[in-house]
């Protein structure tokens, strides 16, 4: 059954595979990026895929882009967008480690209750908190990431258990990839040794 599938985060990596895959099997697939320059690169890559997929600027931190979904009748909202900050936290600047909640964590689940609303209404949906097994096992000098993906993942389940209590077809769903080549693990590690 062809569904309409946003996905935050598909200027790279595993957001921006995703939306292809999920394209090709036919979706109506909505793909939002960070910025601008992420959107135009994206849709220049796809027109010689001979794919097709919805592209626009969706900054997830700004309140004004979030809005944005509500212009979209979604059947799934995939909440892939996120950041990753390394470093001691006997050290880190902290105003690094509240941005990466901001991102990782509180916006995500912001644009979540966004798209419930529709999602109520119809008595249907699915949400995807993209977490990581960094969610399950802290590592050193990931501190700050770990901490915003236990969070997500906390958050995750407590927003099934509540939705499940009222909607059965609302589903809240949680996926922790492992490391993966996609070049974001490379970009944590590089922002640590540059400082």
């Amino acid at each position: 059954m062809k569904k309409t599938i946003l996905i935050t985060g598909a200027g790279s990596g595993i957001g921006k595979d995703t939306a292809i895959a999920l394209a090709k099997r036919g979706h109506k697939v909505i793909a939002t990026t960070e910025t601008e320059e992420q959107s135009t690169a994206l849709q220049k890559e796809i027109k010689s895929l001979g794919i097709d997929l919805i592209i626009f600027k969706l900054d997830i931190t700004n309140e004004n882009d979030r809005k944005k979904i509500e212009d979209h009748d979604l059947d799934v909202l995939i909440n892939n967008a996120g950041i990753g900050e390394s470093g001691s936290l006997a050290e880190i600047d902290f105003n690094k480690v509240r941005n990466n909640f901001e991102v990782n964590v509180f916006s995500s689940f912001e644009i979540s209750q966004l798209a419930l609303k529709k999602m109520f209404v119809k008595k249907q949906g699915t949400i995807l908190f993209i977490s990581s097994l960094a969610g399950r096992m802290t590592m050193p000098f990931l501190g700050p990431y770990c901490m915003t993906k236990f969070a997500i993942s906390s958050g995750a389940e407590a927003m099934r258990s509540e939705i499940h209590t009222i909607f059965k077809n609302i589903h809240i769903s949680l996926i922790e990839p492992g490391a993966f080549h996609t070049g974001f693990n490379q970009k944590i590690f590089q922002k640590n040794t540059n400082g």
